[in-house]
């Protein structure tokens, strides 16, 4: 049902669910997985407050990504196996949601797996949810995995 598995990642502690997710789902389908950072250079709405000013584009995005290469190996530890799935990286700038469905088209993704930042009211006013905006634009399922998520 599912060969490519689209997991947008922002380095979030929420996206360590999100990628849990992703490998299992892609784990169980035998999809290869996509994980895509978005770096949105005109507000800098996805940098968390404690990294702006304190590191620049390239040295964030091979922070998240970095990340991403650690929790997978922690999750290997915890389930004593090795995920057997592709697994390729992107780091892109531009709008969020713009560059999320442009790479969905483009590498023709079957479903995108992502974490709900959980960005208060006043956030979501100014800038837009990213989340609730790929659910309505994107055309293909989106899974996405909330804020408050505790798994059990």
């Amino acid at each position: 049902m599912y060969s490519k598995i689209l997991l947008t990642s922002d380095g979030s502690k929420n996206s360590e669910f999100a990628i849990q997710h992703a490998l299992q789902i892609a784990s169980d389908e035998g999809a290869e997985v996509i994980v895509l950072h978005v770096v949105d250079n005109k507000h800098l709405s996805n940098i968390h407050e404690d990294e702006i000013g304190q590191t620049n584009f390239d040295e964030y995005t091979d922070k998240v990504l970095n990340h991403f290469e650690q929790v997978i190996k922690e999750l290997e530890d915890k389930k004593d196996e090795k995920f057997r799935v592709k697994i390729r990286k992107l780091a892109l700038q531009g709008r969020p949601c713009d560059v999320i469905i442009k790479v969905c088209n483009d590498e023709n993704i079957d479903m995108i797996v992502m974490s709900n930042s959980g960005k208060n009211k006043v956030d979501r006013f100014l800038l837009g949810s990213v989340t609730e905006k790929i659910i309505r634009e994107a055309p293909v399922p989106v899974l996405v995995i909330p804020a408050n998520y505790s798994p059990n």
